[in-house]
């Protein structure tokens, strides 16, 4: 599992314009937005499971996630990012979907946020038959299935989502209540099976694989690697 930002100020595509011209404009909803945060989960056989969205508001309203992916939750909080409850609240709806039972117990690939280490979360996730298995600190980029192959394609995909529904619907602004549909669309096009398998294979995971990472790739560790302390 992980998480990504969806903004209601998109990032415009590339522009066709004259070959020549000087200043060429896109229009995007605005100068400045909120972050409205959606928590995915593949597995390395290309399932999903159904995303959580987290709105930057007090309270939640369904009509938020009115035209989200099916199987969406939604909940808030004041930042739009995850804490600690909205994590538990992820997991549970984990369960619901993934259903891990001792004879078949499930290890879940995270990143070690505060908010995934708590007691609460831990206890609920060995209660439910759930091995919890943190990446090591800045190493997301090369072990994450999802930040490998998802999450790229799937911001692409929503791009130009907004960037289609600016163009339908002139003169207006991209709201809350919009993000879902937007998303929905981005989501149906990136959640692909072969592309949740590719992002396990890319990192080494499934199929195993020890040697995809050369000496190079841990150079940069080097830089904070202390030697053995000498005796007095």
């Amino acid at each position: 599992m992980d998480e990504s930002g969806l903004t209601a100020v998109h990032n415009p595509g590339r522009i066709i314009a004259r070959k020549g011209q000087k200043q060429v404009g896109k229009i995007t909803s605005g100068e400045r937005g909120k972050t409205v945060t959606v928590i995915c989960t593949a597995n390395a056989a290309g399932t999903f499971v159904p995303p959580l969205m987290i709105f930057p508001r007090k309270n939640m309203t369904n009509l938020l996630i009115k035209d989200a992916p099916p199987g969406t939750v939604g909940a808030a909080s004041i930042t739009g990012w995850t804490d600690s409850t909205i994590f538990c609240q992820w997991l549970r709806h984990f369960i619901e979907y993934v259903k891990p039972t001792t004879a078949r117990p499930v290890i879940l690939l995270l990143d070690g946020h505060a908010s995934h280490k708590t007691l609460e979360g831990v206890e609920l996730a060995r209660k439910n038959n759930i091995a919890m298995v943190s990446f090591p600190p800045h190493t997301t980029h090369r072990l994450q299935p999802l930040d490998k192959c998802f999450f790229g394609p799937l911001k692409t995909y929503y791009n130009s989502a907004c960037d289609n529904w600016m163009s339908v619907n002139a003169g207006k602004r991209i709201g809350f209540y919009d993000i879902a549909g937007l998303f929905k669309t981005a989501y149906f096009k990136a959640a692909m099976m072969q592309r949740a398998v590719n992002g396990f294979q890319s990192c080494g995971i499934f199929p195993l694989d020890p040697q995809i990472f050369s000496d190079d790739d841990f150079a940069p560790s080097l830089l904070t690697d202390e030697g053995r302390p000498r005796p007095n």
